[in-house]
Order: structure tokens, then C-alpha cells, then sequence
């Protein structure tokens, strides 16, 4: 009896002792370490800025007689397009044919008669005071009969460009006086848009940028969907009256696929972010940012979502701001970067963003 109480005693705990290293062996699976997330965005995203603008000719000029006279051709019409050279208005003429014809023949008289005593001279028949007067002579018949030229081509007008006729101030068959305004000629290939500047925004337009990744763009009113290039062309350096703005001109080339004219609206969009704010790629609060002992290099944590791991990416600092800390390459817009915690992560960690949850 004694033996067999001993026996079922010793499989009773044998039983438990079995129990219990069952229990002991089991795998209890490791906790995903949550993280503070913080996603990166472009701090030149707000600089981007649009200013109501007015389109203007780039070239533009008031065309006028030198001499008064009677208008007899003058056949243009506001819009039409006219090329270098061409004339645009005649004044009649007679008079300064005339005038010229008489100059001619005094210029040749004087050349005979300068010709006539040089020989005179030569021969010792003259005195040389005869010789000079006659020399003087010439050269005042021959810039008299340039004169009289000149004042026969300025009975025409032509045009100094080519260009569109803006503006018509006279009629045909009327009597002009001299520097009368009769047209308006603008220049065809290029336009300029004009945008009014805050002063606190002057420097950073100004300051133009060619090499800059967003370069000016201008939307017209008649056709807002599409954006046209522009650069900059010059800036007052005073404000303009009733205003504390400045005046900044911007020309492009004038559009091929529609109609654009002086004094239509515009939109101009441009980056009036600072120079070296373009070469900032993000700005980090300083608990993101460690740095590696093995080499002493700055790095931050960055979440791969598709992994749900994490890896250093080593980064390039700039300056120290009351935001956080600039960093200038080795992350991009978009990344998610941890910036709680950092001192717990390790390569190819497993984490999981952290879910803020209301009341916690």
C-alpha cells in the first residue's frame, strides 16, 4: 500500500513539474515600439507669391514730323502691323525738291569755281586768299545741299521697328506742324507685365534669380489656363506716387496662340523666397537630429511606411533658428522623420507610428 502511494505521488508531480516547463518555454512575442512622426515639408512651399499685373507694349514710340507741312498720305490703321522701314506718312514735298534742286546747282558752281581757281593758283594768277574764299564756299554749298537732303527725307515717316500701330492722332490731308504727334507705334516681339511691390517684398523680387527651380510665370485674363515664362527687366528704385510700393517690369515673348494688348489684366506668380532660403530643404526641432558615434556625423531616423522600419539617413545642418535646425541635404520633402525617442532606435528597427487618441 506504502508503495503504491509513493508511486501515484511521484506521477502526480511529475505532472506538475512537466506543466510547469511547458508554460515556462512559451514565447511571449515582442512589442512594436511606437514613434512621434514628423513629415517633411517644403519650406519654400508658402514663398511662392501672385501679383495683379497690366500688360504693357515693351517698346513704344511717338512718331512725329521734324518739319511743318501738308499731310497728303497717310493710309494706316489703328492695329496694323508694319515692318522696319516702311513709310507710314508722306508730307508734300515740292518745296523741298525745289530747295534741293537750287542747292545742287550752288554746289556745283561752287565746285567749278573752287576747281577753276586752284588751277588760277597754280599759275600764279590769283592771290591765295581768292583760292581760300572759294574753298570756304564749296564747303558751304556742299553742307547746304546736305541740309536740303535731309529736309526731303523728313517729308517721310517710317517706321523704326517693326511693330503695331497703337494709336492714330490725325487724319490724312491736314496740316501738321513740326514734332506733331501723328502715331503710336509698339513693338511686336516682346511684351511686358507690370506687378506694384510691397516695400517689405522690393529686395527679394529684385533679387532675380535665373537659375532658380521656379522661375516667374504670367497668366493672362483671356486665357488663364495657361502659364507663360517671364523674366526680369527692370525695377524702379522709387516708389510710385500714392502708394509704398514699387513698380517691377517682367517681358516675355509675346504668345503666338492668342491676342495680347497693352492695358490687359495679368497675373504674375514668382518666388519671393530669400536666395539661401532655396537651398533649405527642411527645418527639424533638434530632438530629431543625433549624432553617430562611430563617426561622429548628424543623421535622423527616417520611417519607411511601407516596411514599418526605420533607417539613419546622415543629413547636412544649416543654421540654428527659433523653429529648429536647418537642415540642407539628406532628406527630402516628403520623408517621415522620428523626432521623439531617437536615442532607442536602432537600424531596421520595427516601429509603428504613434496614434494620439482623444483624452490621452
Amino acid at each position: 500500500m506504502n508503495k503504491l502511494t509513493t508511486s501515484l505521488s511521484l506521477l502526480i508531480l511529475t505532472a506538475i513539474i512537466s506543466g510547469c516547463s511547458a508554460e515556462s518555454t512559451e514565447v511571449v512575442p515582442a512589442s512594436i515600439r511606437p514613434v512621434k512622426l514628423f513629415e517633411v515639408t517644403d519650406v519654400n512651399a508658402g514663398s511662392l507669391r501672385t501679383f495683379p499685373a497690366k500688360v504693357a507694349a515693351t517698346k513704344q514710340a511717338e512718331l512725329s514730323f521734324r518739319l511743318s507741312g501738308h499731310l497728303v498720305e497717310f493710309n494706316l490703321v489703328e492695329g496694323q502691323h508694319v515692318k522696319k522701314g516702311s513709310v507710314l506718312a508722306r508730307l508734300d514735298s515740292r518745296d523741298a525738291r525745289n530747295t534741293l534742286l537750287n542747292r545742287e546747282a550752288d554746289f556745283e558752281l561752287a565746285k567749278a569755281d573752287f576747281k577753276r581757281k586752284g588751277e588760277l593758283l597754280r599759275r600764279e594768277l590769283i592771290s591765295q586768299s581768292d583760292y581760300d574764299l572759294a574753298s570756304a564756299q564749296l564747303k558751304s554749298a556742299k553742307a547746304n545741299l546736305a541740309s536740303a537732303q535731309d529736309q526731303l527725307s523728313y517729308t517721310e515717316l517710317t517706321a523704326p521697328y517693326d511693330g503695331t500701330v497703337a494709336k492714330i492722332a490725325i487724319d490724312n490731308y491736314q496740316m501738321i506742324q513740326a514734332n506733331q504727334s501723328v502715331l503710336v507705334l509698339q513693338k511686336d516681339s516682346n511684351i511686358d507685365v507690370v506687378i506694384q511691390v510691397p516695400e517689405s517684398l522690393a529686395g527679394n523680387v529684385t533679387q532675380f534669380n535665373p537659375h532658380a527651380n521656379t522661375q516667374p510665370v504670367v497668366h493672362f485674363a483671356n486665357n488663364p489656363s495657361v502659364a507663360y515664362s517671364a523674366k526680369l527687366k527692370e525695377h524702379a528704385t522709387q516708389v510710385t506716387p500714392g502708394t509704398q510700393s514699387y513698380e517691377v517690369v517682367f517681358t516675355l515673348p509675346r504668345p503666338n496662340n492668342m491676342t495680347v494688348l497693352p492695358g490687359m489684366s495679368a497675373e504674375l506668380t514668382m518666388d519671393v523666397a530669400q536666395s539661401q532660403l532655396r537651398s533649405i530643404t527642411a527645418v527639424l526641432p533638434a530632438s530629431a537630429i543625433t549624432k553617430r558615434d562611430s563617426d561622429g556625423q548628424h543623421v535622423v531616423w527616417a520611417y519607411n511606411p511601407e516596411l514599418g522600419k526605420v533607417n539613419q539617413h546622415q543629413v547636412t545642418l544649416g543654421k540654428v533658428t527659433t523653429d529648429g535646425i536647418e537642415i540642407v541635404n539628406g532628406i527630402n520633402v516628403g520623408d517621415q522623420v522620428v523626432v521623439a525617442g531617437v536615442q532607442y532606435l536602432s537600424e531596421d528597427l520595427q516601429v509603428k507610428p504613434l496614434r494620439w487618441q482623444r483624452g490621452v
